[in-house]
């Protein structure tokens, strides 16, 4: 009787695990869970930032807002490049600590190819919703004198031991990518030149049109925001890099300029700039208008609102001109903040969002590879005459 009922318990046994096998084999396959978002970091410290700790204060900011709970459903990573010219890291920041994801050969993170490299690991290890990117280094904004492709010529993004990204080398990068926007937590890359190469790119830039103070921004108060990524979010976030530099009581101290852009308005914009353009040949009263470099009140990094406005009064130009352009800058500049002055010596006396290339001569529009730009090509050529 006993061999009866092995027998039997032996034939339900299999009939039981070819069953659970069945449903097992038409159930979909596990999928990894996606983060809200993932936000990357591009640190680039290869330079006297480096040196004087700039990274470790912001690595340390970074995981004080992770152990905050501020991550919330999303992920941060940082690419981390040090000055000790050690191999670069890819790591993530949680509330547990840092998580070494990736290694890399040191001094090539100005080039496309590790940024491309970069930006595929961050896909494939930390998948998410949506993506935003921060880009960490020392900047220069529109000058077109760094990295194309692997050759040097006659610096845009980075500071990696001297060697550096130019803007159309960063938009080649930044193509196809779904990066939702790009805050750039460097100096004098909140240009119109720099935004409109960028435009099709990502949806949002914040920047600065000036020189950003060594600490950057506060990421134990804005990496909540970063992981938010709504426009309501960069604009929080660049008030809050603002208020830190706006509220020191040393007026040494007390310099920033800071500006959030939506790219969706830039066509329009330029369409009202060339329209102006158009009709005022050079010289200009580029001499009368703000600029963000501290110097002569001509050069790389004119206030644009300003100098298109003074322009257009200049040359006596139909009114309707300058309310469509400033209509369109309203759209496309959609925070701007700045203090009375830079470092206490240079005043800022309008502050539009966005800087712009200021010259006097058309022999000039060749400098620092500024006709290599989709801005000088769509726009400023209809100002030579």
């Amino acid at each position: 009787m006993k061999w009866i009922i092995r027998i039997f318990s032996g034939l339900l046994c299999s009939w039981l695990c070819a069953s659970l096998a069945s449903c097992g084999h038409d159930s979909p396959e596990p999928q990894l869970s996606k983060a809200s978002r993932t936000v990357l970091v591009y640190m680039v410290a290869t330079n006297n930032l480096g040196t004087d700790g700039a990274d470790t204060d912001d690595l340390a900011e970074m995981q004080k807002a992770a152990d905050n709970g501020d991550l919330g459903s999303g992920r941060l990573l940082v690419y981390h490049a040090p000055a000790d010219a050690s191999a670069p890291r890819l790591i993530e920041i949680t509330a547990k600590g840092q998580t070494v994801l990736n290694t890399y050969e040191s001094g090539t993170s100005a080039t496309a190819a590790r940024m491309n490299l970069v930006l595929d690991d961050m896909k494939a290890l930390a998948p998410a919703e949506s993506y935003g990117l921060v880009l960490w280094s020392h900047a220069t904004g529109w000058l077109q004198d760094g990295i194309v492709e692997e050759a040097v010529q006659p610096r845009s993004f980075g500071s990696d031991f001297g060697k550096r990204m130019n803007i159309t080398t960063l938009r080649s990068v930044l193509e196809g990518r779904g990066i939702e926007y790009v805050y750039v937590d460097a100096c004098y890359m909140a240009t119109v030149e720099v935004a409109y190469e960028l435009r099709n790119v990502t949806t949002h830039i914040v920047g600065s049109a000036s020189e950003l103070p060594r600490d950057g921004m506060p990421y134990d108060l804005n990496v909540k925001h970063l992981i938010g990524g709504t426009r309501d979010d960069l604009v929080k976030a660049a008030t809050n890099t603002f208020d830190l530099y706006n509220s020191k009581e040393d007026p040494q101290l007390r310099t920033c300029t800071m500006a959030v852009i939506a790219t969706d308005a830039l066509d329009d914009l330029a369409a009202a700039t060339a329209g102006i353009y158009r009709l005022t040949p050079l010289p200009h009263p580029g001499k009368d208008v703000t600029n963000y470099r501290g110097t002569a009140r001509q050069g790389y990094s004119i206030d644009f609102g300003e100098y298109v406005n003074a322009l257009s009064t200049a040359s006596s130009l139909e009114p309707s001109l300058a309310d469509s352009f400033n209509a369109a800058l309203a759209r496309t500049v959609v925070y701007a903040a700045a203090t009375d002055k830079l470092w206490d010596m240079w005043p800022i006396h309008n502050h539009s969002g966005l800087s712009t290339y200021v010259f006097n001569n058309s022999t000039d529009y060749s400098i620092k590879g500024y006709d290599t730009l989709e801005w000088f090509d769509d726009v400023v050529s209809h100002h030579l005459h």
